[in-house]
């Protein structure tokens, strides 16, 4: 009896971790239910993922869907109505995150220094270009015909040719959250154009929108974990303007749960970050810095994290202090080298807030 039980012990361990190995869970995430308020989605389409374990990555051009499985080496193609039509391989293309389409091919990376240029179509690889930072987030541009892409888990978005080439990066100022898995982008929207990240901290699946031009968040912040269980991680996302459908939709991948397309408009309306879950505003002085930079931040008690983060995305200081009502904090600045950096203070509800600086000669 005793041995029996052992065995029915191991095999439930063996299950559980068998369900988490499914899900690609950025590090250091902070899954809190409670931190947003649910609203009632105007839902154009949803379906269950059925293709195989894994699903990560989903575009389409208006008809097809595709998706990506980052655990291995497939493709599937669904209807909106959730049918698969087909799954395949693409021989040398693995480990998929999230895809961005141009119309006629398709981007895509496994993380890693370098994306993939597909033909889902005709299950072709056409090429792979060369980046110098880990691409997982990406979004195609049809007005200036460029790419958008997010590195790691990081919210440092990069405009880049589709030679690879950075033609521009930036760190988003207000509000916002990290942990982005997946990118769209939006020419569809009044005052625009703008980007979509797909982030999977706080809940585990909340889009937001950024200013592109201004290089901010914008306050549009939607919670979409409550389409799917209890703990759900966001994929990748999208844009489009479907065939069946009169509206331009905004859709994305749930982890291995569900696809789903809101409408894009009403995905515009909504708001849903509490406002005592968010870190107020901060000032920073003085602007261009020489040797210390002053930072004056209201907040609640809580533990909060300062970064130093230059224009490539790499991590330069990082510091840990606990905010009280009114806090000063003052950052060594004298070592860095002269140029454009970011600092960016982050909540442990996952929440931060990242402001430019000019480090003077």
């Amino acid at each position: 009896m005793k041995n029996l039980l052992l065995i029915l012990i191991c095999l439930f361990g063996l299950s559980t971790f068998a369900q988490q190995d499914q899900l690609e869970i950025a590090p250091n995430i902070n899954v809190n239910p409670d931190a947003i308020s649910m609203d009632t989605f105007n839902l154009q389409f949803s379906f269950p993922c059925a293709a195989f374990v894994g699903e990560y990555g989903v575009n389409t051009d208006g008809t097809d869907i595709y998706v990506t499985q980052w655990l291995a080496d497939s493709f599937a193609r669904y209807d909106e109505l959730g049918n698969v039509w087909d799954r395949f391989v693409i021989p040398g293309v693995q480990h998929v995150r999230d895809l961005a389409y141009d119309g006629q091919y398709y981007y895509g990376s496994p993380s890693d220094f370098f994306f993939y240029v597909l033909d889902l179509d005709n299950k072709v690889l056409i090429e792979t270009i060369t980046t110098t930072f880990r691409v997982r987030g990406m979004a195609y541009d049809p007005v200036e015909d460029v790419l958008w892409a997010t590195e790691q888990w990081d919210p440092m978005f990069y405009k880049m040719d589709k030679q690879g080439n950075i033609l521009d990066s930036w760190l988003p100022t207000g509000i916002t959250l990290g942990s982005i898995s997946g990118l769209a982008y939006d020419n569809t929207s009044p005052d625009g154009p703008f980007l979509w990240g797909f982030s999977q901290d706080s809940t585990g699946a909340i889009i937001i929108k950024y200013d592109i031009p201004n290089q901010a968040q914008t306050g549009n912040m939607i919670d979409v974990s409550v389409l799917g269980p209890p703990s759900c991680y966001a994929g990748g996302l999208f844009i489009r303007l479907m065939e069946l459908k009169s509206e331009t939709v905004i859709g994305g991948m749930i982890q291995n749960e569900l696809v789903f397309a809101l409408e894009l408009g009403y995905a515009n309306t909504l708001v849903n970050i509490e406002s005592h879950e968010m870190l107020p505003e901060m000032e920073i002085y003085p602007n261009p810095v020489q040797d210390v930079l002053n930072l004056n931040i209201s907040s609640q008690n809580q533990e909060l994290s300062c970064r130093i983060i230059n224009q490539a995305g790499q991590i330069i200081q990082d510091h840990k202090f606990n905010a009280s009502a009114s806090s000063n904090i003052t950052i060594n600045t004298s070592m860095l080298e002269p140029g454009i950096y970011f600092v960016q203070i982050s909540s442990n509800k996952g929440y931060s807030i990242a402001k430019k600086f000019l480090k003077a000669k």
